[in-house]
């Protein structure tokens, strides 16, 4: 791991030689964010910073300047014994430092201390969020503070912009991690199956399924959807309100996040024996979708490419359904799909559900090998269109990139099609 970390550091300084401009990249541990008053949520570190150091500790900051004599250092504030014994002991910048094989700076006042060591910068790559040092600088510099009187200074782009170059590439321990995580999804909705019926409430799946995740040594990526009939036309549908009722579908949503490494994974599933015909061939016409999605999932292909294969067979399905009339071409190229199938094919997926996404010319993104991306094509209905109940299906799994084509990272979820469904729950 301790190598690991030393080659993202190296790359990054590369990146950053290359345009012979003096330039930085500044990156801070997130602040703890406030839940109510002196109350916070729990903590969880700036992605881009635990990409390139591995650690959480709470208050520091990552400074990589190639024309620097010391090219990449870590700045820490110096130790304050009343905090430790209210908040316990840091990991060691210390040991991190020498893990890393950098300078290390402990100051009474980072901001200033940062400041001083990014003044001759043309350009700054700054965080836009995350209230530590590297979001402070870029208030300060956008503003007239201390650090910018006049009002002047270098360009400031996102860190996102650079840090994204590098972890839109998975390494295998990256992919191994995605791949535990969702493997862990897999047994807690393999767990969950058994009290899927009728009288069921909303918020009984969703907590459960957050409780085995966190029996696990993981946490929820995301907020758990649980939406059941209705429910799952809301896309990020979180009052868990509802109960479940025979002859519905019920929507999960749902990923662990293990080790900083994040799964998403949506399923579909029948409540009760019996399924209304249009149900039925409103779910096949997602998963028809989601498999050709799927198949079409190699490098060089455009995402965008990825997204018209399933619009394309979604929209045959609306025409079988009735829903849509005329020919089927002409229909998808009005995007007569769009108000029953309104969102993306996916996103990319690593430590953060929602992972950066690199620059992308006019055609969109190109997929390259290493990249994890979610597949997952869904329909929607807000109200009832004649024998079709409001109702919502989406079906996701994570992919990974390979140099032959695809692999499937949550094949082990149980499975898809309706008759291996019902047989699995009974």
């Amino acid at each position: 791991m301790k190598k690991m970390y030393q080659t993202r550091l190296k790359r990054i300084l590369s990146l950053l030689k290359d345009s012979g401009a003096p330039q930085a990249l500044v990156l801070s541990s997130n602040s703890h964010a406030v839940r109510s008053r002196d109350t916070h949520y729990p903590y969880r570190q700036n992605s881009d910073l635990y990409y390139f150091t591995g650690t959480q500790h709470q208050e520091l900051t990552l400074v990589v300047r190639p024309q620097a004599k010391e090219p990449i250092t870590l700045v820490a504030p110096v130790e304050d014994p009343i905090k430790k014994v209210w908040e316990g002991e840091q990991p060691s910048a210390k040991a991190l430092a020498r893990t890393l094989g950098v300078e290390l700076i402990a100051s009474k006042d980072p901001l200033t201390t940062v400041g001083a060591m990014i003044r001759n910068c043309n350009t700054l790559y700054l965080q836009s969020q995350g209230g530590g040092v590297s979001s402070q600088l870029r208030q300060e510099l956008a503003g007239r503070g201390t650090l910018n009187p006049r009002g002047l200074g270098p360009t400031i782009v996102d860190a996102e912009r650079i840090t994204a170059v590098l972890r839109s590439i998975k390494d295998p321990t990256e992919v191994d991690l995605i791949r535990k995580a969702a493997d862990l999804t897999s047994a807690a909705l393999l767990h969950i199956a058994q009290f899927i019926r009728s009288g069921i409430r909303e918020r009984e799946l969703a907590a459960l399924i957050d409780y085995l995740y966190r029996l696990h040594g993981a946490e929820p990526s995301f907020n758990t959807i649980i939406a059941s009939g209705r429910s799952a036309a809301t896309l990020h549908y979180h009052a868990l309100s509802k109960t479940l009722r025979d002859g519905e579908l019920l929507l999960i949503d749902t990923g662990s996040e293990l080790d900083m490494y994040a799964s998403d994974v949506s399923r579909t599933i029948p409540v009760g024996d019996a399924l209304s015909s249009p149900l039925e061939d409103i779910y096949t016409t997602v998963l028809e979708a989601q498999k050709k999605a799927i198949a079409a999932v190699k490098p060089g292909v455009y995402v965008s490419e990825i997204h018209r294969v399933a619009a394309l067979e979604i929209t045959r399905g609306l025409k079988e359904l009735g829903i849509l009339r005329g020919n089927v071409s002409a229909l998808f190229q009005k995007g007569a799909y769009k108000p029953y199938f309104p969102h993306g094919i996916g996103h990319m997926l690593g430590i953060d559900v929602h992972d950066v996404t690199p620059e992308a010319g006019s055609k969109g993104l190109m997929l390259q090998k290493g990249m994890v991306i979610t597949i997952e094509p869904g329909l929607y209905f807000s109200k009832p269109i004649g024998k079709i109940p409001a109702c919502g299906v989406r079906i996701e799994d994570d992919v990974l990139v390979t140099s032959r084509g695809n692999e499937v990272l949550t094949a082990n979820v149980f499975p898809k099609e309706l008759d291996e469904l019902r047989t699995m729950l009974g």
